[in-house]
């Protein structure tokens, strides 16, 4: 798995481009190298006239990642640049709040997603809420919980696998 995968949930706040603040205090982050796992969970989803069936599908934990960060990579790994813009993001003493708006070229209105959590060199949790909108000119509003940790050094390399 991609090192920005197992970052998912801090690449999600801190990796778009946005309020130059934001990214001085994403750059304030830092992230130790390793071995890390991440975990996420849709705990709730809500859209008009959304099938029962596809939201229990929706619904529940998605599968557990692990992947190494090296530490070329883990400085990288926060503050990067993207097409999506902060609004209030506050990042201190180890908490994190804001929200994240994404332009969406094709339904000309933006994903929005505010976030809480808690973040630190090993690892992460929190708590997102998105509002995307749907063709229809409706709202999906989807509830996500995930964590990270590092699990310890990464794994030597096995010449078997090249």
């Amino acid at each position: 798995m991609r090192a920005a995968g197992v970052a998912l949930a801090l690449l999600a706040v801190a990796g778009c481009g946005g309020e130059p603040e934001a990214n001085n205090q994403a750059a304030a982050i830092a992230i130790e190298p390793g071995e890390w796992e991440s975990a996420s969970e849709i705990v709730n989803v809500s859209a008009p006239e959304l099938p029962h069936e596809i939201r229990r599908r929706m619904i529940g934990p998605r599968p557990i990642a692990r992947g190494c960060i090296t530490a070329a990579q883990a400085p990288r790994l926060i503050g990067g640049s993207g097409a999506c813009n902060y609004r209030g993001l506050s990042m201190a003493d180890g908490r994190l709040a804001g929200t994240l708006i994404c332009p969406d070229p094709v339904l000309l209105r933006p994903t929005v997603a505010t976030i809480e959590g808690r973040y630190g060199p090993r690892s992460y949790s929190f708590a997102m809420v998105m509002q995307a909108a749907l063709p229809d000119g409706e709202t999906m509003r989807i509830e996500i919980r995930g964590r990270g940790r590092r699990l310890g050094d990464c794994p030597a390399a096995d010449p078997a696998r090249n």
